[in-house]
């Protein structure tokens, strides 16, 4: 080719061909192309949206880089007139903040392509994103509510949300009636509120707890003890937009009046005996109901709620039977006694003192209540233990009378106690079916200081009213006495 191009050279003498030589001369020197700048683009040229149509805060984003001689090895973003930041990504998800108090803004969005020998893209791509802030959302999950009335305590969850990402959440206040708002912590949705005097009626300051915390986590005005209470919420995100306000429906908070506690689990007529007995034996004291209104009246969290009203009375008297209920919220099925059992634990550990006066099932899973009541195990036996009108229960302590039922238990539950239990009643019971087994029918126990704080008897106490001056007086010295300390 070279003798080809020098002879047409020679022979026409044309510049045409001396060119044609010259310019084959400069390629055969072997001169470099210099490197190509990248190029780069977003997916979406223009986002053309105004008033409510604009954007929320949280935005994502699509690009992506070529480069003719060469790749890219990685990108550069800014956003308005910040930093240029290094990624190796080609999409993102941006929450975009907007300025506190302005309800929109553009945000201008540039990246360039860096290629494989760090050159940039002299014109990097661009998009001005139009925002609008949308406002935060928050209401009480109603399920977790007390239907209409309450012993001291209201517990609830809530939820708060915002369309712009929940990161965007900024602040939450809770207020009671027409009280203050007061900040709560974002990040607890377990919340219960419960008057700092408890025994004082009207408005005044009410204790907040976090989750199963034991700490109080911070206060409210205008909270109405033994009266109507509606508390609310509200949130704000980081451009301090406001959410609506949400309001409880009424809720009765009953004040205390005794340092007694009694709950019960057993349906209205029952729950009325145990009322007129604990009025005979030791007068006043403050009711509950959790089996009452099909069991709806349970407490939706046993732990804060049972936990937090209990913890404020120096005596608990817990009467049940073998029920299995319902946990209104969760769904758990169980004995009373198993939502309770941890929480009984709780109060004999604070130097609380509680009875208990329960039956049991045939078949029944003492594995969550067994340790607390100090019961050991039933009998395995097969047949059944009669208790009759005609027989008694009989204390270990000379100081308690003698029990009787007014009429013929079938099916009774004496039990092997614990070694930490003392046995305070053996019943005189007749054994059937080839029936065998403890007599035990009533323990207590006692702390270190060896006084009693746990009274526990497995038939239940109204059905042992033959005698009824020893009934009450069995009950007397319990409450007045034995817990008197």
């Amino acid at each position: 080719m070279l003798n080809l191009v020098f002879s047409i050279c020679k022979k026409e003498q044309s510049i045409w061909v001396l060119l044609l030589f010259l310019s084959f001369s400069g390629c055969k020197k072997g001169d470099l192309i210099p490197n190509a700048a990248p190029d780069t683009f977003l997916s979406i040229e223009s986002i053309n949206l105004s008033g409510e149509n604009r954007l929320n805060s949280t935005v994502n984003l699509t690009w992506f880089g070529t480069d003719i001689d060469g790749y890219v090895s990685h990108y550069e973003i800014k956003i308005n007139e910040g930093e240029w930041q290094k990624t190796t990504l080609q999409d993102s998800t941006f929450l975009f903040e907007i300025n506190p108090n302005e309800d929109s803004t553009d945000i201008n969005f540039y990246v360039r392509a860096i290629d494989n020998e760090n050159q940039e893209d002299p014109s990097a791509a661009y998009l001005k994103v139009p925002l609008k802030n949308s406002p935060p959302i928050v209401h009480f999950e109603t399920a977790t509510l007390p239907i209409d009335t309450t012993n001291l305590v209201i517990t609830f969850r809530f939820r708060a949300s915002d369309p712009d990402g929940d990161n965007t959440l900024k602040h939450i206040y809770l207020r009671a009636n027409a009280g203050d708002w007061q900040e709560i912590d974002l990040n607890q949705k377990l919340v219960s509120v419960i008057p700092q005097k408890t025994e004082q009626l009207g408005a005044g300051n009410a204790s907040l707890y976090y989750g199963l915390s034991t700490n109080v986590a911070s206060t409210i005005n205008g909270f109405n003890n033994g009266g109507d209470n509606i508390l609310q919420l509200k949130v704000t995100d980081i451009a301090n937009a406001e959410s609506k306000v949400d309001s409880t429906s009424i809720i009765y908070v009953k004040p205390q009046t005794s340092d007694l506690l009694v709950v019960s689990g057993h349906n209205d007529g029952i729950a009325a005996t145990y009322k007129e007995l604990i009025s005979a034996a030791y007068g006043n004291a403050d009711y509950v109901n959790f089996a009452g209104n099909n069991g709806l009246n349970q407490p939706r969290f046993w732990d804060p709620s049972f936990r937090l009203l209990a913890s404020n009375y120096d005596k608990v008297f817990f009467h049940s039977n073998e029920a299995t209920f319902t946990n209104p919220l969760t769904g758990a099925d169980g004995k009373m006694l198993d939502f309770a059992a941890p929480i009984i634990q709780n109060l004999i550990d604070n130097r609380k003192k509680v009875m208990v006066t329960t039956a049991f099932a045939t078949g029944v899973d003492l594995s969550t209540m067994g340790g607390v009541l100090s019961i050991d195990s039933l009998s395995s036996s097969r047949g059944q233990a009669f208790f009759t009108s005609d027989s008694f229960a009989v204390s270990n302590d000379v100081a308690y009378p003698p029990l009787q039922p007014s009429s013929f238990l079938l099916a009774t539950d004496p039990f092997y106690p614990a070694l930490e239990a003392e046995i305070l009643y053996n019943a005189q019971l007749t054994p059937s079916g080839g029936w065998v087994g403890p007599r035990v029918m009533a323990i207590r126990r006692k702390n270190l200081q060896n006084k009693v704080n746990l009274v526990v008897f497995t038939i239940e106490f109204h059905r042992l009213d033959k005698l009824k001056s020893n009934q009450l007086q069995t009950l007397s010295k319990i409450l007045n006495e034995a817990f008197n300390w």
